[in-house]
């Protein structure tokens, strides 16, 4: 159908940048008084991964899928979303690349953990003017003690769940 052909033209072919879409998507549920941000909210920090096959493909690679229970090729993104009980929305998200994409594996400039992504997309968001009470991540945020620091520069409170042996 024609109409459908030229979305999928827009969506695949047009000169956008998805980061200027969102941006102008926070600025306009900043600006309406139902969604805008305040104090009283939260930034959640998540990743999800999906299942992929092969290997070509940017950021893919051999990682645990807690869904599936298992270790698998994985494709894995880290989000930051801004609930307050009433409003939910999606701040920003960002691809984590494992080290074998780099040249220099972990020990490359241009690789980042997944607490050091959730991190900058904590204070992204901050910055971006989604004041919160705190950051709330799941356990697999509690052992990475650059995580707490980073948050900590950024004026940021945090609540992590914890693994059983880091304590209470």
């Amino acid at each position: 159908m024609p109409g459908v052909q030229r979305l999928q033209f827009f969506l695949s072919e047009a000169p956008w940048e998805a980061e200027q879409v969102n941006d102008r998507r926070l600025e306009l549920l900043r600006e309406q008084q139902a969604t805008a941000p305040h104090d009283g909210g939260v930034i959640v920090i998540d990743d999800s991964g999906d299942r992929k096959d092969g290997t070509a493909t940017a950021h893919v690679g051999r990682q645990w899928l807690g869904r599936l229970g298992k270790t698998d090729n994985v494709i894995v993104t880290v989000t930051a979303v801004w609930p307050d009980g009433g409003v939910y929305y999606p701040l920003h998200a960002t691809p984590y690349t494992p080290a074998h994409h780099f040249t220099r594996g972990r020990s490359d400039p241009a690789f980042h953990t997944k607490p050091q992504l959730a991190a900058h997309l904590a204070a992204r968001g901050k910055a971006a003017g989604f004041g919160c009470r705190a950051v709330i991540a799941d356990c697999a945020y509690s052992v990475s003690d650059d995580w707490y620091l980073a948050l900590r520069e950024a004026g940021l409170a945090y609540v992590v769940a914890l693994k059983p042996h880091r304590g209470t």
